[in-house]
């Protein structure tokens, strides 16, 4: 499967048309323990405006050869134009950063619906429209707010759908990782409150510390979905700020759905808005100042450099 990247990557680079063999229950899933190479030419910066990413149309459809079933994929306006009708016609765009990617895939009924073979995807989030996906060899429905941990074969869906996809360079070194879904009502949702009193930082987790929070208390609300290896949390926060600092020892590599959001990070300051795309770094520091109610997706990702084993709590 990672050659297979390698080489769908290769011909992007040179505008060559692709023959994509989807995912299959056979193939060995690639590992967090097996680092993927970092992204070809990833942002300086850790903060990538959806306003300056390319929305690459393509178009996608399925032939079978004597090899067996493919997908056939063919990016931007001249090839997609040359198309045949039957073919999912469908635009992406992609935000790398230097330890993972980000791609947001927008798919119309009216284009086809949605069709995409899986091939170096470490992770899939449902934004909006249902569907269904390969997990460990069987077709599994899927609907917005559901999670895919190695999702596999073809991701397919007869409406409009926006989908999230994640490339990332793994969390865990020895393990591998097993293939699964978190539908959204199995998703763990948690509630916190933060506030300053006397110079002191307070934070309300539980039900009953959380009523009595006062009303100027920075609220928020993280709905995780586990899987072996790495999580995909969606963060709904609610206006208010600054938050205290943080740090922790893996990259989180972050998609704006809703709100306008303010981050701190390395002595710098970046607005972002839904569409955009934020990293934060591991081992920096970085708060947040919520200026409207908002929400984001984010996913974790190893640092390029100084890779180790983490534990669960610290993911």
């Amino acid at each position: 499967m990672k050659s297979l990247a390698v080489m769908v990557a290769v011909a992007s680079l040179l505008g060559l048309a692709a023959a994509v063999t989807p995912a299959r229950a056979d193939d060995a899933l690639p590992a967090h323990a097996v680092r993927i190479l970092a992204p070809i030419d990833p942002a300086s910066e850790p903060e990538i405006h959806g306003s300056e990413v390319d929305a690459v149309p393509y178009a996608e459809w399925e032939e079978n050869l004597r090899s067996g079933p493919t997908n056939r994929i063919v990016w931007g306006k001249d090839a997609v134009e040359r198309a045949p009708p039957r073919a999912a016609r469908y635009t992406q765009k992609s935000y790398v950063f230097p330890t993972g990617t980000i791609r947001v895939l927008e798919f119309r009924k009216a284009s086809g619906g949605m069709l995409h073979a899986i091939t170096m995807e470490n992770a899939l989030f449902v934004l909006k429209g249902s569907g269904t996906v390969g997990i460990a060899g069987k077709d599994v429905s899927v609907a917005a707010g559901d999670a895919v941990n190695y999702p596999s074969g073809v991701l397919r869906g007869s409406g409009d759908a926006t989908v999230l996809l994640f490339t990332v360079t793994g969390t865990l070194q020895n393990d591998a990782s097993a293939a699964g879904i978190v539908h959204a009502r199995d998703a763990l949702t948690t509630k916190t409150a933060e506030w300053t009193r006397g110079g002191q930082v307070i934070r309300a987790r539980t039900a009953a510390e959380l009523r009595k929070a006062p009303k100027d208390a920075i609220r928020l609300a993280v709905t995780r979905y586990e899987f072996p290896g790495n999580s995909i949390r969606v963060a709904h926060s609610f206006r208010g700020g600054p938050t205290s600092p943080a740090t922790g020892p893996l990259d989180a590599l972050i998609y704006v759905t809703s709100g306008k959001l303010r981050f701190y990070e390395s002595g710098k300051v970046y607005d972002a808005l839904p569409g955009d795309a934020l990293r934060e770094i591991a081992g920096e520091h970085h708060w947040w100042n919520r200026l409207e109610d908002s929400s984001f997706v984010a996913i974790s990702s190893l640092p390029v450099a100084g890779a180790r084993s983490v534990t669960a709590t610290e993911r």
